[in-house]
C-alpha cells in the first residue's frame, strides 16, 4: 500500500520587487556620492595636466625660437631673424611649426646638434634612450625620421603678431607680417634686423594633429582648415 507525502519543498529564494527597487535606489545613492566626491578631484588633475602640457609645449616653442641649431638654421643672421620666419609662415601649407616629442639617443647626435632617432627601443626611457621635445617646420628634411620615433600627440601652431591698438594689445590681422608694434602699417617681415623693437609678441594657436601619419601632413593637412585650438598663449621671444 502505498503512502502519498504531502511534504512539498520549499520554493526557492528571491527578491521581490519591492526589495529590487530598494536596492537599486541604494546603489544610485552610493554612485552619486561617489561622484560627488571623486568627480571633482578628477576634473581639478584633468586641468593640472593640461596645464602642464600648455606650459611644456610653449617652454618648447620659446626655447626653439631662441635658438640657432648648427646646420639647419645657417641661412638666419639671428635668432630673431629665425623667429620671425617661423612666426610669419606659420600658417601657410607646407611650413607648419609643429611640437612633438620624440625617441632619441643617449649616445649619437645629426648634424644640427638634436639626438638621432631611435624607431625601435627597448628598455627603460632615460636609461635606454631619452624623450625629447622638438619643434621643427614641415619642410625640414629631419622631421620624417623623428616621426618614426615621436612619443604622444603631435601638435601644430599658428603664430600672429600682437600689437598695440588703443594703448592695449590686440592680434593683427594679417597673420603673415611682423610690423613696428606701435604701426601697424609698417612692415619689417623682410627686413628683420630693421624691426626697432627689442621683441616681438605674439599669439600662438596650438592644435592637435588628428594623425602622426606623415603621408597627411605631406598631402591633405591644411593648417588654415582649423580654426579650434586646443589653448592659447601670448608669448615674447627677445633679440
Amino acid at each position: 500500500m502505498k503512502i502519498q507525502s504531502t511534504f512539498k519543498a520549499p520554493a526557492k529564494g528571491g527578491f521581490t520587487l519591492a526589495e529590487s527597487v530598494i536596492a537599486l535606489g541604494i546603489l544610485v545613492v552610493l554612485i552619486t556620492g561617489f561622484l560627488a566626491v571623486f568627480g571633482p578631484a578628477a576634473n581639478a588633475i584633468r586641468r593640472t595636466l593640461s596645464a602642464q602640457e600648455a606650459s611644456r609645449l610653449q617652454t618648447t616653442l620659446e626655447r626653439e625660437l631662441s635658438t640657432l641649431r648648427p646646420g639647419s638654421d645657417q641661412s638666419y643672421k639671428s635668432s630673431l631673424e629665425k623667429a620671425f620666419s617661423y612666426i610669419a609662415t606659420s600658417h601657410e601649407k607646407g611650413q607648419t611649426v609643429l611640437i612633438y616629442n620624440y625617441r632619441g639617443s643617449l649616445v649619437e647626435n645629426r648634424t644640427d646638434g638634436t639626438a638621432t632617432p631611435e624607431p625601435e627601443v627597448t628598455g627603460v626611457a632615460g636609461e635606454d634612450y631619452l624623450i625629447l621635445p622638438m619643434v621643427r617646420k614641415l619642410d625640414d628634411p629631419l622631421l620624417e625620421d623623428d616621426f618614426d620615433a615621436i612619443e604622444g600627440s603631435v601638435f601644430f601652431v599658428k603664430m600672429t603678431q600682437l600689437i598695440y591698438e588703443d594703448n592695449r594689445l590686440k592680434v593683427a590681422e594679417e597673420p603673415g607680417e611682423i610690423a613696428d608694434p606701435h604701426d601697424s602699417n609698417s612692415d619689417f617681415t623682410a627686413n628683420p634686423s630693421e624691426y626697432p623693437e627689442a621683441m616681438i609678441a605674439f599669439e600662438a594657436q596650438f592644435f592637435i594633429l588628428p594623425t602622426r601619419s606623415i603621408s597627411y601632413l605631406r598631402g591633405p593637412f591644411d593648417p588654415e582648415k582649423f580654426t579650434r585650438p586646443v589653448f592659447r598663449r601670448n608669448i615674447g621671444v627677445s633679440r
